[in-house]
């Protein structure tokens, strides 16, 4: 696949892997720091300024049978659970778990882009969750994700729901998704069948060239960021990501991290010493972030972390632009 490439280095902190509830209390730290410094920080991967809120929101989608228990992160009037949404309008993103996931799995990327004035939602896809696949139960892995998906953007702007406290709080159009493994599949079908998805991130994505074919025909056009790392045994990126990438219209973007893994994409992942997940990390939400400011929240200086030029300060990392 022609390509060119430009490499560099990433810095990650020599962090001790441990709890879950230990990273999540990081996170929040890095936001209440960043919130030190005069307006938006200039690195992508770093936290922004506002306060964060969380609440969980359950939805029934009766037409299907579907219960969505799903978490949300926003920007709040101050840190905490079930706080009051910051007044103004804030760009919408939906983020799918993979197979055997959990919707709370990804808060290294949630958190920062809550206290950057995104409101992230995360549903529990019934069946393929964490928490059916220890039932040994098993769901529709293929539609009914991407479905649930375009239920929940439907939902959060439905003001007798119980997402009625954010309607006025969202951009009336536009949504962004981003996607890991299964999820990855989910948020790629979803766009394909809504013009309101105009801004995918797709995480190792469990998706085939054909569909990224698709994309050609599709107006208004799709921005997508596909990420991989190469030391992905699951969904190793030349079989996957790649041939993926390589038929995608542009505007689009391949993000390939040296090493790495599958579960390097989540909060955890026995597999990899802590300080390179947090690498991967680091470069997921680097990029990721700087995607959704572009093409979701319209804040076009953020094209700069999107360019050779940016990346060849980078080490680790291999970044292929397909802009126009």
């Amino acid at each position: 696949m022609p390509r060119s490439r430009t490499i560099g280095l990433v810095r990650a902190a020599d962090a001790r892997y441990g709890a879950r509830v230990s990273r999540i209390a990081v996170a929040i730290v890095a936001v209440a720091l960043a919130r030190t410094v005069s307006g938006a920080p200039a690195d992508p991967s770093a936290a922004g300024p506002f306060a964060v809120g969380v609440t969980t929101l359950t939805f029934v989608d009766a037409t299907r049978g579907r219960t969505l228990v799903t978490e949300v992160w926003y920007p709040g009037e101050i840190d905490g659970r079930d706080v009051p949404v910051r007044r103004g309008r804030h760009p919408f993103v939906l983020l799918a778990h993979g197979n055997c996931g959990f919707r709370t799995n990804y808060e290294y990327l949630t958190v920062p882009l809550a206290s950057r004035g995104f409101v992230v939602a995360a549903p529990d896809f019934p069946g393929i969750n964490q928490t059916a696949c220890d039932a040994g139960q098993s769901g529709d892995r293929l539609a009914q994700p991407a479905r649930d998906l375009r239920f929940l953007r439907d939902a959060f702007h439905d003001p007798t729901g119980p997402a009625g406290a954010f309607v006025p709080a969202l951009r009336p159009r536009g949504t962004g998704l981003v996607g890991h493994s299964l999820g990855g599949l989910a948020v790629v079908n979803a766009a394909r069948n809504d013009d309101d998805m105009r801004a995918v991130v797709a995480l190792a994505p469990f998706a085939t060239d054909a569909q990224a074919r698709s994309f050609n025909n599709l107006r208004p056009r799709r921005a997508v960021l596909v990420a991989a790392a190469t030391g992905d045994t699951t969904l190793p990126p030349a079989i996957w990501a790649e041939p993926f990438f390589s038929v995608l219209p542009a505007p689009s973007y391949f993000v390939e991290i040296m090493g790495g893994s599958h579960g390097g994409f989540t909060d955890m992942d026995g597999h990899l010493a802590p300080g390179e997940l947090a690498r991967q990390e680091t470069i997921t939400r680097r990029y990721a972030t700087a995607f959704l400011e572009a093409y979701l929240a319209h804040h076009a200086r953020y094209r700069r972390f999107l360019t050779p030029s940016d990346a060849a300060a980078q080490t680790g990392v291999e970044l292929t632009t397909r802009p126009r």
